[in-house]
């Protein structure tokens, strides 16, 4: 054990993480003490923008790291502009279109790596200009973390998925190999005309429909999706029927993106020749947004396999990170 691992142990070092969505920052304390954890707070706090905190956020966190000298700030990435490519080398990166020159990388394990655009990193980096920040977390990590420290381990072609309040994390492995990987905001439906997959949904001489694309509208025109949502409605008892209706169609307008999504993403796996692609076998959810089960069994319904949903808290994986981090540093 190193002399400032030793010291560590012996100080009270604070974690803070924070998730920035577009209209909301959640932030996570943890003190800790001779490893354990002394102090725990978790608060959330409006915002008009996500491009800035407000000065109660700021005010929050100047003060939590004046009352703890040894405090470390971490960012969990919710941005458009991050991925992952199947390779460390920098040759990778042109075969997928990607301008080397104008990201940031991480290599994982010498096998891929995590991407993110300077854009991003700047955003984040002026986002908290005015209390520094530490470390800057990609969900790609969180779901590799999660991976490598499954109690029963997978085999085969797995798909992972990451869901969080306002995005999905795809991640699809063939045992320790990295094929495919895609991250999506899903927050706004603006976010299907921005993603790689707008291309393959739409010939170029649709363009002038993109202002007028209804997301939710296209989606609830299925049968079955249509069944889903009026189960998804019948199913709430505590609330008037008006406000029920409200409620649930806004909430499943949410889910049924997410569906979408997972849609495109699997499609392109299989049909872009960029992949080494094969019928996915399983299918492990890391849920850390309370999916509706009817999504959970409309996917099983389509995909025909095995599907494992894990609760998953985003904010305390971000915490793990934070630490595992911070004591390799060390």
């Amino acid at each position: 054990m190193g002399i400032l691992q030793t010291i560590r142990k012996r100080l009270t070092t604070q974690y803070i993480g924070v998730m920035v969505y577009e209209d909301i920052c959640v932030v996570k304390v943890q003190k800790v003490k001779h490893e354990k954890i002394v102090f725990e707070e978790e608060k959330s706090f409006t915002l008009a923008t996500k491009d800035k905190l407000t000065k109660e956020v700021v005010a929050y966190l100047q003060t939590r790291q004046e009352e703890v000298e040894q405090t470390y700030v971490a960012l969990f990435l919710n941005t458009h502009g991050q991925g992952v490519v199947p390779s460390c080398e920098r040759s990778v990166y042109e075969k997928f279109h990607i301008d080397y020159d104008n990201i940031k990388s991480v290599c994982v394990d010498k096998k891929y790596a995590i991407y993110a655009s300077d854009i991003d990193i700047k955003w984040a980096q002026k986002l908290f200009a005015d209390v520094g920040l530490d470390f800057i977390f990609s969900p790609f990590l969180i779901v590799e973390n999660l991976r490598k420290h499954a109690i029963r381990k997978v085999q085969g072609i797995v798909l992972y998925m990451l869901v969080g309040i306002n995005s999905i994390t795809v991640m699809i492995f063939q045992d320790d190999k990295l094929l495919y990987g895609t991250f999506i905001n899903i927050a706004r439906e603006e976010d299907l005309l921005t993603s790689e997959f707008a291309d393959d949904m739409m010939d170029e001489s649709d363009d002038d429909l993109l202002d007028d694309l209804d997301l939710d509208m296209e989606l609830e025109e299925s049968e079955e999706i249509s069944e889903l949502l009026e189960e998804a409605v019948s199913d709430k008892k505590s609330l008037t029927q008006q406000e029920d209706d409200t409620i649930k169609l806004k909430l499943f307008g949410q889910d049924l993106r997410l569906v979408k999504y997972f849609d495109a993403s699997l499609r392109e796996f299989y049909d872009n020749e960029l992949y080494e692609s094969d019928f996915v076998t399983q299918v492990k959810i890391y849920d850390g947004a309370d999916l509706n089960p009817e999504i959970v069994r409309y996917l099983k319904e389509q995909l025909l396999v095995d599907i494992d949903v894990q609760k998953t808290e985003i904010d305390e994986e971000l915490m793990k990170l934070l630490k595992q981090e911070v004591n390799a540093v060390a």
